[in-house]
């Protein structure tokens, strides 16, 4: 197995031609990108000419500005191009996981719309995967991003492995390859939150990372801001740990021994009105507090136990899709409005 993975990996070579297997995938999530798809479309293509079995697989989320428009020019002429589309806008992870199930190779590789990850970074990753690895993480050199952002992803992940005791690699960025089959348990895994870069190292996936270049977005506009920031760090803290409610009950623990402490002193008169009112005051925030991170792993709870409601709805699509996933099922309307039966999947997997 060894001999072979050397093997393969002396293959992929910058500046080598036409590369065998391992077969890729190029999966793109797209939300409103019609700015960069046409870019990214022919840079990544252009890298994946380097293979003979590669596809481009584009997942829109719901874009009302063009974009799907123009992925379904891309496939009309060219036959390595797929694409599916979201009845809505579901989200990030529900698209790049919609990409992971429905890539078709062995390797998927998961690129941004803007191409701050050059598409030639992509050979890195392979040659590294090829050293026995299942994920490979880029790491960003030199990050072309606003400062909030790059503080911001500094912040929650040191908090999350530091402090909650979280495994996930430092600095990984969504520029990865990662084998698709290990792709698939991550994505099935039915956790509260798809949270790759933290879901794949607690199924015990082989990963590590890799620095690799970056550059600044040259078209469109970001979709990070600082509300999604925090909403981001909050889905790996409660989603990963249990630190946090730990650290509530001990500190409630405390604080009712206080309290208790507190009463005593007030019934023997050692204490004033100020001094109880400040006690009182802090036992309310504590519970407040208490109350707010049970709440949020209520919804962790109930995450995993509404596990019939989808994560998305497919509307369309150039590949066969399962028809859990359909929004119209067996059914899905062409252009001219009306119903054709598409290829479907009949399994529930």
């Amino acid at each position: 197995m060894a001999d072979s993975v050397r093997s393969m990996d002396t293959r992929v070579k910058r500046g080598a031609g036409r590369v065998p297997p391992p077969g890729i995938t190029a999966m793109v999530p797209c939300y409103n990108e019609i700015a960069c798809v046409d870019r990214a479309y022919r840079e990544i293509r252009a890298e994946l000419s380097r293979y003979d079995d590669a596809e481009l697989l584009f997942v829109d989320d719901g874009s009302t500005d063009g974009t799907l428009e123009a992925i379904k020019g891309f496939a009309a002429e060219d036959p390595q191009v797929k694409y599916i589309s979201f009845a809505r806008n579901f989200g990030l992870e529900a698209a790049f996981s919609a990409g992971f199930k429905y890539a078709s190779k062995p390797w998927t590789v998961q690129f941004d719309a803007d191409l701050q990850s050059p598409p030639h970074e992509m050979h890195r990753l392979v040659e590294k995967a090829l050293e026995g690895y299942d994920v490979v993480f880029a790491v960003r050199e030199n990050r072309q991003d606003p400062w909030h952002r790059r503080l911001g992803t500094w912040a929650h992940q040191t908090i999350a492995r530091k402090w909650l005791g979280i495994e996930l690699p430092q600095g990984a960025s969504v520029f990865r390859i990662v084998r698709t089959s290990v792709a698939h348990k991550v994505v099935d895994s039915r956790l509260s939150t798809p949270y790759f870069i933290a879901t794949a190292p607690l199924l015990g996936a082989r990963y590590t990372t890799l620095p690799t270049a970056h550059q600044p977005r040259l078209d469109g506009q970001g979709k990070w801001n600082l509300r999604k920031l925090f909403s981001h760090a909050v889905e790996l803290f409660f989603g990963f740990s249990f630190r946090p409610l730990t650290w509530l009950i001990g500190l409630s623990a405390a604080v009712m021994a206080i309290g208790t402490a507190v009463l005593a002193l007030v019934l023997a008169g050692g204490l004033g009105a100020v001094a109880v009112e400040l006690a009182g005051l802090v036992a309310v925030l504590v519970t407040l507090a208490l109350l707010m991170v049970i709440a949020r792993y209520l919804v962790r709870v109930m995450r995993v136990q509404a596990i019939g409601v989808p994560r998305y709805q497919i509307r369309e699509a150039n590949i066969p899709i399962r028809a859990q996933e359909a929004l119209y099922g067996y059914e899905t309307p062409d252009v001219s409005g009306h119903f054709r039966e598409p290829e479907v999947w009949e399994d529930a997997s």
